[in-house]
């Protein structure tokens, strides 16, 4: 029975609804304008993004399609470790919302940044010289890249790397042992592969860069399904601005965070008890399910390289630099 004053059951639900549709189509405007959708794939786009938007925020619709579980041991020659558990790697993401933490190979490390830093989105901040060579005849390395970035108070740079040329990133994005994963968690024919890269320093930000920067907790909802895979490229401890994802959110949320927002600190912090911190050496990689609640912690200390490649289920081209793979 509902206690007198109380707001009825059906209007909690009807409200909730009405706040997920304004979202989805707020949302939907947003992103087809800022990312060119329409010319990228069509006018349909508009419809598509908008299903994804509303109806695929449910936990419920989303987490309907099961999961594939091949029970499988693969050999790798992208990792240190050569060996692969599918059906214990794919386990851990379904039931935790992240894998474990891989580590890649150094000299693939150092090719994927020297991608980032012959990038045309690095702009007027370019480096001189190639990424991680000594400093000569007064050029720039790596240490003094970050340092003129401080001074300049710049908090992040970021930009899409174009898969359809860099052949190395694709070949290893494309691998039988990551799209072995891919396909088993998402259950899906069709893959749409984008990856991006940033850069964020320990400079004093505003709450708007904050905002833009990924640095308040949030839940994404690009795709149906998806997997995001974040390589770190530089060292990150609790001083580098870390990746943080709170366990089991994927699955479940508290009501308070069903809408697409952005939640404090101490608001998930409080509600949350298992919340995980990903920390580890230069060439550190892991997926994660972030339709889960995660955030990038603000630098305090060091400046942070990552790699975020998104694995989306379907037909869906954010940047012109995107690729997809059908599966089958």
């Amino acid at each position: 029975q509902e206690k007198p004053g109380s707001v009825p059951v059906v209007v909690k639900i009807f409200t909730t609804l009405i706040k997920k549709f304004l979202d989805a189509y707020r949302d939907t405007v947003r992103i087809v304008k800022h990312f060119n959708l329409i010319k990228l794939n069509g006018n349909f786009i508009i419809i598509r993004i908008f299903i994804i938007r509303f109806f695929y925020s449910f936990s419920f619709i989303r987490n309907f399609k099961k999961i594939k579980y091949i029970n499988k041991i693969m050999t790798t020659s992208y990792f240190t470790n050569p060996k692969l558990n599918l059906f214990n790697d794919v386990k851990q993401i379904d039931e935790l919302g992240y894998s474990k933490t891989y580590n890649i190979k150094k000299s693939l490390r150092d090719q994927i940044l020297n991608m980032i830093f012959s990038s045309k989105d690095l702009d007027v901040k370019k480096i001189n010289l190639p990424v991680l060579e000594l400093v000569k005849n007064k050029k720039e390395n790596l240490e003094t890249y970050f340092l003129r970035l401080k001074e300049k108070k710049i908090s992040r740079v970021t930009g899409s790397l174009d898969l359809k040329n860099n052949l190395i990133l694709r070949e290893f994005l494309t691998s039988k042992e990551i799209l072995a994963i891919v396909k088993n968690y998402l259950n899906t024919k069709v893959v749409s592969i984008n990856a991006a890269f940033f850069i964020s320093n320990p400079v004093e930000t505003s709450e708007n860069e904050k905002y833009s920067n990924a640095q308040f907790f949030h839940w994404d909802n690009d795709f149906k399904k998806f997997l995001k895979f974040y390589i770190y490229l530089t060292d990150v401890d609790e001083s580098s601005g870390p990746h943080l994802y709170v366990e089991k959110s994927h699955k479940y949320k508290y009501k308070q965070h069903q809408l697409c927002r952005l939640f404090s600190d101490n608001n998930i912090f409080t509600s949350y008890k298992n919340i995980k911190e990903f920390n580890g050496k230069s060439g550190s990689a892991f997926f994660v399910d972030s339709y889960g609640l995660h955030k990038a912690k603000v630098p305090t200390k060091n400046s942070r390289i990552l790699l975020n490649v998104h694995f989306g289920s379907g037909r869906i081209l954010y940047t012109p630099n995107d690729i997809i793979i059908n599966l089958e």
